[in-house]
């Protein structure tokens, strides 16, 4: 009978279990069916959101590239907007296929530009029906996002080489070149006992006869285009010290920084036509040796001829001009009070823009040179005029550039104290000696705040020439 008892209420036990069992089992099952519904219908949400998401970047770098291009090509900004927009809405239709008709709506396309920064935002919402899963009154799973793309566009930039090309910056670029002018210069004027080393340019007046009145190879101008050896053939420009075929001068080394500038400036443009460079030298005037261009090239080119350009004392230094007219740079000193006036004159004509397209140049001009004014005039090789005695720049003829929006650059060649100077000409060796302190702190005071450099040897006047460019890229991007 115990047996039995126990017996029947294990039956018991067990038929009790089995309907807990089913019951469980059926509830995990519906479950189950639930979940695996929902992660059927959740997969193929999910390849709908990854298709519409992927439209929606195409469309939003359509955008920004399509506005570039309008600008590029001389556009508005209000047409390189709507242009970008209508290519997005092309380009999300075109990316998203068959899932473009989930979409409760065409997608938001938003471009706007702040500076030279164009920004697309393209936003989407959509929903997927649902199969299994409708069953438990779940009918559609919404989607949507938002895909944002930005593009900082090239900056349009003019560079105005205003290059000293007086008789100081025919003095040769390193100490070594110097000692090398010295031990082969055969001066036998009297006034230059130890050599001509400064104003060494002068071909035609009489430091270039000797005691007898006898014309001689004595201007080292003349010995630096052939390293002092009169059966080497002259040459015109010297890009590199220690060559037996010449001696570098210090118009040398910056026609050579000049080439490397341009060289750096074509690898970095972004578009066409982004930078526009012109060499514009100046002794007692200045003028358009290469006129401002983009066809960088050709500016390279032109940079070689700058040494020819050197003032040679009679006041006849001309190049030809680009309307085949000879152009008179003149002689004698140094002219600031010319030069800058007639720069910032020459860049209005060709418009002052703020760098923002092709037809809105940002200009900068890069002035190369010692610092030392010189108000004096030559003619003819025996007539003078003004001073002689070397100053300093007129701040004011700075300001005035800088207030018309013009960048201003500049690179101080330091001037080189005059050995063994004498008393002749007013004394005018003694004047450009005693004016060499005061000319780092006027050329920085002219300068832009930040443009200010100075350099020395050809390889400091090169990377001098680099950093100058590359901080006119990185104030026209934060000026935007």
């Amino acid at each position: 009978m115990a047996l039995g008892c126990g017996f029947r209420r294990f039956s018991q036990f067990v038929r009790d279990e089995s309907g807990a069992v089913m019951a469980t089992f059926a509830l995990a099952f519906v479950g189950l069916v639930l979940m695996c519904a929902l992660v059927i219908d959740y997969a193929s949400a999910l390849n709908a959101k990854a298709r519409l998401a992927a439209a929606a970047d195409a469309a939003a770098l359509a955008a920004i590239a399509t506005a570039q291009y309008e600008i590029a090509a001389s556009q508005t900004t209000a047409t390189a907007i709507a242009a970008g927009e209508a290519q997005a809405l092309r380009a999300f239709e075109v990316n998203a296929g068959a899932a473009y008709g989930l979409l409760s709506a065409p997608p938001t396309i938003s471009l706007v530009r702040s500076g030279q920064t164009f920004t697309a935002t393209v936003a989407y919402a959509a929903a997927t029906r649902t199969g299994f899963a409708g069953i438990f009154k779940v009918n559609a799973i919404n989607i949507g996002d938002t895909s944002t793309a930005t593009l900082t566009m090239a900056t349009y930039l003019d560079f105005y080489l205003l290059l000293d090309v007086s008789g100081s910056m025919a003095i040769p670029s390193t100490a070594s070149e110097i000692n090398r002018l010295a031990t082969i210069n055969p001066d036998f004027l009297n006034l230059y006992p130890g050599g001509c080393i400064l104003a060494c340019h002068f071909t035609n007046y009489q430091a270039c006869q000797n005691k007898q009145g006898q014309t001689v190879a004595c201007q080292g101008y003349n010995l630096s285009r052939n390293g002092g050896n009169s059966h080497n053939t002259p040459v015109t420009y010297c890009p590199q010290p220690g060559t037996s075929a010449c001696i570098q001068l210090r118009v040398d080394a910056v026609a050579y920084a000049v080439q490397q500038l341009l060289s750096t400036a074509q690898n970095t443009a972004t578009v066409s036509n982004q930078f526009s460079v012109g060499l514009y030298p100046f002794i007692a005037y200045m003028d358009a040796y290469q006129p401002l261009t983009s066809n960088l090239a050709t500016v390279s080119t032109a940079a070689q001829g700058l040494t020819t350009l050197l003032d040679n004392g009679d006041g006849s230094t001309s190049f030809t001009g680009p309307n085949g007219s000879s152009v008179l740079l003149g002689s004698g000193g140094t002219h600031f009070e010319n030069a800058l006036p007639a720069m910032s004159n020459a860049i209005a004509a060709n418009a002052i823009g703020n760098g923002s397209g092709p037809t809105s140049h940002r200009p900068f001009i890069f002035l190369v040179t010692d610092g030392a004014q010189d108000n004096q005039y030559q003619y003819g090789g025996g007539s003078w005029s003004g001073s002689n005695n070397a100053t300093t720049i007129d701040q004011s003829l700075c300001t005035n550039i800088k207030n018309r929006g013009i960048t201003l650059a500049v690179l101080y060649i330091p001037y080189v104290q005059i050995p063994n100077p004498t008393t002749i000409w007013n004394d005018e060796d003694g004047a450009a000696n005693a004016n060499i302190p005061n000319i780092p702190s006027s050329l920085e005071s002219c300068a832009t705040t930040g443009f200010y450099f100075a350099a020395s040897s050809p390889t400091d006047i090169n990377n001098a020439m680099q950093a100058m460019f590359a901080q006119s890229l990185q104030a026209a991007r934060l000026s935007q």
